[in-house]
């Protein structure tokens, strides 16, 4: 609890700056747009107090509040860029934020501030290409500062002023003046500095007191080495070709006369991260379940995964750093090869999640493979805004309630995003039990295109442009995790979410280019079996024909992604249930199956349209502890033709071929 307030309860527990530009509807667009203009004469004076000011020029005027800011600006030349056009957030800090933070890193004076770290600070406070206001409370996605880390948003009430709303940047940074509209962007005034570490996530959690046991099996296990991966050095892109240049079109479609007829917006990341996710129990948590020291997390530990790995039991105990080792496996199941914020994990909240997620008969869901090997952690969300992991049931029905990953204003005020990456508090310890192998994860597993490679959420192609007009983030050859591209003309990209395209969570990744050729690694199966994978897919006359391999084993003959020649048999439900039946099965004998009826639209949910298909690849033994590829090797003529993966389901014998049957959902 902050000093002088108490915890406030807001709809989503946490505020998000969100951008008045798109918020708005289309009537209403001339006087935002307006403030981002040269000419701001018509920018409201009763809720903005600026006019006419670039960020810059707002600052300078008022330099006996920014004077010590501006310094740094001028320092880092960051403040040249802030009198460009274009749309801009800055969070400026006050001159007394800027002394408390220069005491509290043990500098005498301004001067002594090295020209690296005004740099970081300067890139720490200013959003570029949008401006973030505060009047929106239910914004989807939190903005990334030029420093490529978050900027997310708590608020408290102050008791002792009528309950006023305080709204915090990073917890710790109090906006005391908000939603200075200048010609630029906007400009909100803080009361401290935002904290941006250069630790890397270990030495982060080190920092924390409440996290000393997660810290301490960190370091014994190795896996904090592990964690120390930032800035891939090989990776080199054109500017004009990068996020934030020109970018390039893709092209796309067939005309008659055989050219594209339709081309994509496309950026490539301007860098190429290596980012980290923790979710972690706090010290109490683990007092809670009588773990007290690191000698007791080490014998629970084993007790879990020896259970759940009995072929391993005994060999590898004393050994911390095989990825056999019981506390090995723990620490790894806690960590993800990539980042993003609390609801970046699944989709529970915004456009997507209220107006596509049939969430009545379905959570919405999201799967991803951990940093211990073959193993898969899965999020779903419920009405409420609340995430698990490894839950079983429908929202308040659950047979296993999993574990709850706590919202920002309900942990602690210790820093929690650093450089490479951030941690994140959940409720309850988290194992992937024989349990969880065997009863939570025996589902129908269906992973979403964007969560099949964690470039895609590094470089900010997942979640992070959703709802932006229509574009793609692309993906170099080689600088892809979890995909190969085969030939030099092969391209993939990633599109960014739209509530109108007729994809599973509005996105999907591309393969595209003459002749392509691609590979994606399929996530783990949790345990040994027979399993269906799946390709979800939408059909197109612009679409190609590939052949499609599983470990370089062809899976049947080449598949038509074009609506012409794709002999689905696909007919509309029926008022008679046992004759949808009938047309389900007869999809199936064909090696299809229709599109999920819990994603879409209440009225026309995906199963309705006959151009969303799931094809059946393959129907074969799988291993829990073994990789599996599946390529895509186009067979047709013409470098404008393309497919799309949707998603990609695993589903095993229990489910498909019980005596129920599968749902639809």
């Amino acid at each position: 609890m902050k000093l002088h307030t108490m915890k406030q309860k807001v709809t989503s527990g946490v505020l998000w700056l969100a951008s008045i530009l798109t918020s708005l509807p289309l009537g209403g667009l001339g006087w935002a747009l307006t403030s981002c203009s040269d000419d701001d004469s018509d920018t409201p004076l009763n809720f903005y107090s600026s006019v006419r000011l670039t960020a810059a020029g707002f600052i300078e005027a008022n330099d006996a509040q920014f004077s010590d800011f501006r310094n740094i600006l001028e320092r880092s030349n960051y403040l040249s860029i802030l009198k460009t056009y274009g749309h801009y957030t800055v969070f400026a800090p006050t001159n007394e934020a800027i002394q408390l933070y220069l005491q509290e890193n043990g500098y005498a004076s301004l001067d002594e501030l090295p020209r690296e770290q005004c740099d970081t600070l300067s890139r720490t406070h200013i959003v570029q290409d949008k401006a973030y206001f505060t009047t929106d409370m239910g914004g989807e996605i939190p903005p990334v500062n030029m420093n490529d880390d978050y900027i997310e948003m708590t608020s408290d009430s102050d008791i002792y002023n009528n309950n006023a709303l305080l709204i915090y940047v990073n917890k710790n940074s109090r906006i005391i003046q908000k939603d200075d509209s200048v010609t630029n962007g906007v400009v909100h005034v803080i009361d401290h500095v935002i904290k941006a570490s250069n630790q890397f996530l270990p030495g982060l959690m080190e920092e924390n007191p409440n996290l000393s046991l997660f810290s301490q099996a960190l370091k014994l296990t190795g896996m904090a080495d592990s964690l120390t991966k930032y800035n891939d050095d090989t990776y080199t892109v054109d500017p004009d070709s990068a996020w934030g240049g020109k970018g390039f079109k893709v092209p796309y479609g067939t005309a008659n006369d055989g050219t594209a007829s339709k081309q994509c917006k496309t950026w490539y990341p301007e860098k190429r991260f290596f980012k980290f996710t923790a979710f972690v129990e706090t010290d109490s948590i683990y007092r809670a379940h009588g773990i007290n020291n690191i000698e007791e997390l080490i014998a629970y530990a084993k007790e879990i995964y020896d259970e759940s790995y009995p072929d391993d039991a005994g060999k590898y105990d004393e050994d911390f750093k095989s990825r056999h080792n019981p506390l090995n496996r723990f620490v790894s199941y806690h960590l993800i090869n990539r980042t993003g914020p609390r609801d970046y994990w699944v989709h529970c909240r915004g456009d997507i999640y209220t107006q596509r997620c049939l969430f009545k008969i379905y959570d919405p869901e999201d799967y991803y493979e951990t940093m211990a090997p073959h193993t898969l952690i899965r999020f779903c969300s419920n009405p409420g805004e609340e995430i698990f992991i490894n839950r079983v049931g429908l929202q308040s029905s659950a047979s296993v309630r999993g574990v709850r990953v706590l919202k920002n204003d309900e942990g602690d005020n210790y820093t929690q995003s650093c450089k490479n990456g951030r941690y994140i508090y959940i409720d309850d310890i988290l194992v992937y039990s024989k349990k969880v192998r065997e009863e939570v994860l025996n589902r129908r597993i269906r992973i979403d295109g964007s969560c099949l490679s964690p470039d895609f959420m590094n470089g900010h192609a997942r979640m992070e442009h959703m709802g932006k007009e229509e574009m793609m983030i692309g993906f170099k050859n080689g600088y892809l995790t979890d995909f190969k591209m085969h030939n030099a003309k092969t391209f993939i990209g990633c599109g960014n979410e739209q509530t109108g395209w007729r994809h599973y969570q509005g996105s999907g990744v591309c393969i595209t280019g003459e002749k392509f050729d691609a590979s994606v690694k399929l996530p783990p199966v949790p345990h040994d079996g027979t399993y269906e994978v799946r390709l979800g897919y939408s059909l197109g006359d612009d679409r190609g024909i590939a052949q499609v391999y599983l470990n370089n084993e062809p899976c049947g003959i080449p598949i038509s992604f074009r609506n012409f020649d794709s002999n689905i048999g696909w007919e509309a439900d029926t008022n008679d249930e046992e004759e949808n039946k009938a047309i389900d099965k007869a999809m199936r004998n064909r090696g299809f199956m229709k599109a999920m009826d819990s994603y879409g639209s209440t009225s026309e949910p995906f199963r309705t349209y006959s151009n969303d298909v799931r094809r059946i690849l393959v129907k074969q033994y799988m291993r829990a502890d073994q990789d599996y590829w599946l390529r895509f090797r186009q067979i047709l003529e013409g470098s404008t033709l393309y497919m799309s993966i949707d998603y990609i389901e695993l589903c095993p014998k229990d489910i498909y071929d019980s005596l129920e049957g599968e749902d639809r959902h």
